[in-house]
């Protein structure tokens, strides 16, 4: 029992009843000796104490709630029933497809077509009741182990899938991690990825031993999304969380994988761990706790829904150690750079500082949801142009590039520049090939210079290592400039145009500095 405490960052803390946590207020400062020299001051006055009754802190409480409720409402965080079942059909359709390739499969290895059964099962938000109108499908093709991955899903199914009228902007990523497509269907983004199994079972133990690593990997969402469904106490809850918390990190731009911040599924595991804890918080409590617990976690120990202490190794480099709530336990994988990592912390104190003192009347939500403004932050950006003769090439080339961008994240750091990349893309109206064009922010940490030639050339090394990156590097083309922030697109500057007026006691929190034991 003590050693299992010893793990666990809030094990000193009250038990988790109450709605809101109120941490106690800091002492006062030491008062400087009398010098004998000077004339004495008057003694100074006691602190004042609020002494707050809890009916008063239930109603700010009820009544953040719902303003926070209509907010989400308000901003398009929730989608209209139409819109789900859209998406419904959506996945029956890609069912009703899959199905058909794994019978042209059965057909061109002969063998029997009951052999050869496939489905799509999905994981992510959307399963987890917390996507958006915007979010993508995250859906799994399970298929059988006749079907691979380099043939039959990304050359058979996928022209199985371009024939589709309902099909658009379809592009693969072959060599990452958790290969997939990526495509719209019917208007809606998906992701697709692919695990080959002798059966439809994922949870039989002796059948995940034989999984090959990739598929492994794939089949991961769906795990861990069972596991989370199982762990929350109370799931509507969950989803209204998890929603909040998604809209403040794509406002304040720490949610986007491939740039090194948040991915969903840290999120969700970060939301299911505040609800675990506060069974009978409200929703603008959670919201709370949820700032209060990460703004001064220790990155040391690892959040985890199941609360033990794990042998699980973990990985290098390691900013913010998440546990997926799976058997055998594992680290969520993560982009995080040193530099992004401290974004991300600036971020969740930025959170608790607005959001610390629930009494407070003249809060308003659009303070913690404001975009996060690039444009105005930052004096130097770093123009990152990709161009490719189609529309089609330009997709998979910049799918392909965007897998390698934390490699120049790394390479940015290692020179002594820490950047700030945002996940808007803008098209390049300087040249006639189809384009898009990111601009990160750079924070110098010295004086150094970038030698942008330098830096383009051992990039695109990375880009084209091996025979897939050549090919698609063949007819596309990357460039990189520095540019002054007052070259953005104007587009860029709409970010800037209306900042919410803040009080100063509300942001008067220590940014945090230290990072170096995050990742030990």
């Amino acid at each position: 029992m003590a050693s299992a405490r010893a793990t666990d960052p809030l094990a000193s803390r009250d038990p988790p009843t109450l709605p809101l946590y109120l941490p106690p207020p800091p002492p006062p400062p030491p008062l400087p000796s009398p010098s004998p020299h000077h004339r004495l001051l008057p003694a100074p006055m006691a602190p004042i104490l609020l002494h707050l009754h809890p009916a008063f802190l239930a109603q700010m409480d009820s009544r953040r709630t719902t303003s926070l409720l209509q907010f989400l409402k308000d901003e398009g965080g929730i989608p209209s029933p139409e819109a789900d079942k859209k998406r419904e059909q959506v996945i029956r359709k890609l069912n009703k497809i899959v199905m058909d390739w794994a019978k042209v499969v059965a057909y061109e290895q002969r063998v029997p077509p009951r052999r050869a059964t496939a489905t799509v099962l999905t994981y992510g938000s959307y399963t987890l009741g917390a996507h958006g109108p915007e979010s993508d499908i995250d859906a799994l093709c399970v298929g059988p182990c006749i079907a691979t991955l380099q043939y039959h899903f990304f050359i058979v199914l996928r022209q199985i899938l371009e024939d589709r009228p309902e099909v658009s902007e379809l592009q693969t990523v072959e060599s990452a991690k958790v290969p997939l497509m990526r495509f719209r269907f019917s208007g809606i983004s998906v992701d697709f990825t692919y695990a080959q199994l002798p059966a439809i079972i994922t949870s039989n133990p002796h059948l995940l031993q034989k999984l090959d690593s990739r598929s492994w990997r794939s089949l991961s969402g769906v795990r861990v999304n069972e596991q989370i469904v199982q762990l929350v106490p109370n799931a509507q809850k969950f989803q209204i969380l998890l929603r909040c918390i998604k809209l403040w990190a794509k406002r304040r731009g720490i949610h986007c994988h491939l740039l090194g911040f948040f991915a969903g599924i840290h999120l969700a595991i970060l939301a299911a761990y505040v609800c675990q804890r506060y069974p009978y918080g409200t929703i603008n409590g959670l919201f709370t706790i949820f700032f209060d617990i990460f703004a001064h976690w220790n990155w040391q120990i690892p959040v985890s829904l199941h609360g033990q202490p794990t042998n699980c190794r973990r990985p290098d480099g390691s900013f913010m150690p998440i546990l997926l709530p799976c058997t055998p336990p594992e680290f969520c994988t993560s982009n995080m750079t040193k530099g992004t990592f401290k974004k991300i912390r600036e971020e969740l104190m930025r959170g608790y500082a607005l959001t610390k003192e629930p009494w407070r009347h003249d809060f308003e939500w659009v303070w913690l949801f404001a975009p996060f403004p690039y444009a105005t932050k930052y004096e130097e950006f770093l123009r990152i142009a990709l161009c490719a003769p189609t529309s089609e090439e330009l997709r998979d080339w910049a799918g392909w590039v965007k897998s390698r961008f934390r490699n120049l994240i790394l390479k940015l750091e290692s020179i002594g520049v820490e950047c700030d990349p945002d996940s808007t893309e803008e098209v390049d109206h300087t040249v006639f090939e189809p384009s898009i064009v990111c601009h990160w922010g750079l924070i110098y940490k010295t004086s150094t210079h970038i030698d942008i030639s330098s830096l383009g050339e051992d990039f695109m090394k990375d880009v084209i290592n091996d025979v897939y990156g050549k090919v698609k590097g063949t007819h596309s083309k990357l460039t990189m400039s520095i540019v002054r922030s007052s070259q953005l697109p104007k587009s860029l500057y709409s970010h800037s145009v209306y900042t919410p007026y803040i009080p100063q006691y509300m942001l008067g929190y220590q940014t945090p500095t230290d990072y170096s034991g995050a990742a030990g």
